[in-house]
């Protein structure tokens, strides 16, 4: 009976312990089932989620007012223009890619674009809001990564717009003095600027006064376009096509061909016998003419003669003029008539018409202007003769970087390391140079740059083998917002 009862016990107990187990089994499974579904369910949801965030995009918008000569732009053909930044929903087509190419490969100034916004969206991305200068397409084109709100250089390459500039100077025509004009004058060459219009004088107040040329330019189509004066009333100036600008009739000349009218019997051997003595003449002439000029050398020919625009006669002939004209008008705003002498560096040798032999004549308020060939001239600088000075009131720098740098014994320029106070000094001196208020197109000179390190402390610095003291910095001609000089010490 007690072995039955202990069997039967065991048996009793061993099926509990099996059915637990299996209960056990069966429970785990379920939960672990339960688990991964749950934790798949999360995944799914928070994939979504992020998705969703990530195609929001939000964009920052900027109106820029660039300067007028630096503010154009050539369509590249490989991007499409649309109604707003492209990243945008429902961004709509304004100039798909085949109508940019068309307009990429244009001469045509109409089809130049004027870059007047700027889009920045929250995924670094930049677009350029344009207008073409003959008002057919306006919107916003993809151009980079890269901030272009000072500088359209900035434009990334290989993108929906490259810089370009509506006009190159032309070559002048030798005679420049006595022309007619019998069309209006314009503020600018038509389709060259955003806001070229045409200046309010009635062409019947100067139809029969005659005109002098001070400038050429021609257009991406190759239009050539004259900056005139009227001789009689010189408040009457603007740029006019060149086809509507003539040499006016010679009402003495006319009247001495009316009297010669009957040597038309003239012989042959007489005809020929007066074209020789006439080229005698006017071989005489011309080396009394060369002979005429300063130290008596010959009059040199002009290596420029695409960038000429002058020699204009003045009326004091021992002196030089030079000549300043606001670019964005085409206005002259002042003339100067100095010696030659004056336009020799410090070191005497030959006058040179440059930036920094020009710098101290610039009108009050003005820079020379940026884009291009500010000073024209005839290539040769002697007494009687005009440059032509073109300036503009172009910003000033935003920012100043002193990089200062000492010779070792070696001859090598090395950084100068500055304490906590040095760094403070430097920080200081590149707020005063700021506080300034340079301006671009204007010449920053070295000792302007020494007193306001002298005035900091920074005179002397610091080397590893002791100190050094100022030497020299390469401040000069001041291009673009963000002014960097390099200051050396020994």
């Amino acid at each position: 009976m007690n072995e039955f009862i202990k069997k039967s016990l065991y048996v009793g107990l061993a099926a509990i312990s099996f059915g637990s187990i299996m209960s056990l089994n069966a429970n785990a499974k379920s939960k672990a089932n339960k688990q991964v579904v749950t934790t798949k369910n999360k995944n799914v949801k928070k994939t979504n989620q992020h998705t969703k965030k990530y195609n929001k995009t939000t964009v920052d918008y900027t109106d820029l007012k660039l300067p007028e000569d630096k503010a154009y732009v050539k369509a590249t053909g490989i991007v499409t223009m649309f109604n707003k930044p492209g990243k945008l929903g429902n961004a709509k087509v304004v100039a798909s890619k085949t109508v940019m190419k068309q307009l990429a490969a244009s001469t045509s100034p109409k089809d130049v674009f004027y870059v007047y916004g700027m889009a920045k969206t929250n995924t670094g991305l930049y677009y350029a809001h344009v207008v073409t200068l003959g008002g057919k397409y306006r919107g916003w084109i993809y151009v980079g990564k890269t901030d272009f709100s000072n500088d359209l250089t900035n434009i990334d390459k290989g993108t929906g717009m490259t810089v370009t500039r509506p006009l190159q100077y032309a070559k002048m025509p030798k005679n420049k003095t006595g022309y007619r004009v019998n069309t209006d004058l314009w503020t600018t060459p038509n389709y060259s600027r955003i806001n070229s219009k045409a200046l309010g004088f009635n062409q019947k107040e100067y139809a029969k006064d005659t005109f002098r040329i001070e400038s050429a330019v021609s257009n991406t189509q190759g239009w050539v376009y004259y900056y005139v004066v009227d001789e009689q009333h010189p408040k009457i100036n603007g740029w006019a096509f060149h086809s509507y600008v003539k040499p006016a009739n010679n009402p003495a000349k006319k009247a001495n061909a009316k009297q010669k009218q009957p040597a038309k019997k003239t012989t042959k051997k007489q005809a020929v016998k007066k074209q020789t003595k006439q080229k005698q003449v006017d071989k005489q002439s011309s080396d009394v003419d060369q002979k005429s000029t300063s130290n008596n050398q010959p009059a040199k020919p002009s290596n420029n003669d695409n960038n000429n625009v002058n020699l204009i006669p003045t009326s004091n002939t021992n002196n030089y003029t030079l000549k300043f004209i606001d670019q964005s008008t085409a206005q002259p705003i002042s003339q100067q008539s100095i010696a030659v002498s004056d336009l020799m560096n410090a070191n005497g040798g030959s006058a040179t018409l440059n930036a920094n032999s020009v710098a101290k004549y610039l009108p009050s308020g003005y820079g020379f202007y940026q884009y291009g060939n500010a000073i024209s001239y005839d290539g040769t600088i002697s007494s009687g003769g005009q440059a032509i000075i073109y300036v503009a009131k172009n910003p000033t720098v935003k920012n100043v970087k002193l990089n200062l740098r000492y010779f070792d014994s070696n001859g090598n320029a090395l950084p100068v390391n500055m304490n906590m106070n040095g760094n403070n000094s430097i920080a200081s001196a590149q707020q005063a140079l700021v506080n300034m208020n340079i301006m671009q197109g204007t010449i920053l000179t070295t000792s302007q740059v020494e007193q306001v390190l002298t005035n900091y402390g920074l005179s002397i610095v610091p080397t590893d083998n002791g100190s050094a003291s100022l030497a020299y910095t390469d401040a000069g001609l001041v291009k673009g917002d963000n002014l960097v000089v390099n200051v050396y010490y020994r």
